[in-house]
Order: structure tokens, then sequence, then C-alpha cells
């Protein structure tokens, strides 16, 4: 993994000069194309260069191959992101809301929300908005869950 390390690190030095960070990527490929952080790794640099339908499937990918812990959960988030910005938010919503269910991170949580309100959900969007302030603040008041929630889905 360690070298590895390295060439991610060499990579992100370039983040400034796309091309040369696309192309420090792109000469090991061969050599970790089966690798999961590698390919997340990859993925992330092509999401940072606004190339969001190539990172899609290398996201998918690094997840299908047993991404896991924290980089999976970030994975999935950028996933969302890319494919939010490519216009399937379907698929975006599905993914956070199980992100979000299987590791209550609250990053999904607050993407969900972002999700939610682009494909015209507004009333989900935010009793899913109150969910998460409810949860940052540890203290929720019951007529926020009970009597405003009961508004919300009128």
């Amino acid at each position: 993994m360690n070298d590895l390390n390295k060439i991610v690190e060499e990579a992100w030095k370039h983040r400034d000069t796309p091309e040369v960070l696309q192309k420090k990527f792109q000469e090991v490929f061969e050599d970790y194309r089966g690798n999961t952080v590698y390919l997340f790794e990859y993925a992330s640099a092509l999401d940072f260069l606004g190339k969001e339908t190539e990172a899609i499937p290398l996201y998918q990918r690094a997840i299908k191959l047993g991404l896991s812990g924290k980089m999976k959960t970030r994975a999935e988030i950028q996933l969302w992101s890319s494919l939010s910005v490519t216009v399937e938010n379907e698929d975006a919503i599905a993914i956070l809301s199980r992100v979000q269910e299987e590791t209550g991170d609250p990053a999904a949580l607050s993407f969900l929300c972002i999700a939610l309100f682009r494909s015209g959900e507004t009333n989900k969007a935010l009793k899913t908005a109150l969910n998460l302030s409810c949860q940052a603040i540890r203290v929720c008041y019951p007529n926020i869950r009970g009597r405003y929630y009961s508004i919300l889905t009128k």
C-alpha cells in the first residue's frame, strides 16, 4: 500500500494542473485497476476535475469490489454528488438513503436533504433536515417531531 500512497500523494500535488493530475492516475491504471483504494482516489480526482461521468464507473467499481469503512461511505457520498450533477437524482437518493440508514453518517443525511430538494421533494427534504438538526443538537422538542412534522405531510 505504501507505493499506492506515494502515487496518490504525488498525483494530488498537481491539483492545480488538471492534465498532470489525471495523467498521474492514468499512468498506473493497468497496475491498480482492481485496487479499490486506487479506484476511489482516481474517481475522486476525476470528480475534482469536473469529469463526473468518468468518475461514476470508478466509484461504482470500487464499491462493487469491496471498498469498505469510511472510505466506502465517502465514495458513496461522492458517487451521489456525481450522479446528481449528471441528472441521475433518483439513483443518488437511493444511495444516500441506504448509506444514511447503514452508517448514520450526518454527511449522508445532509446530502440526502439536497438530493430530495433538487428532485422537488421539498417537504421530505425539510423533514430530513429537521431530523439532522435534531441529531446535531441532541435535544429534540416533542413538538418539532409531532406537531410540525404533520404540517409537512399535508
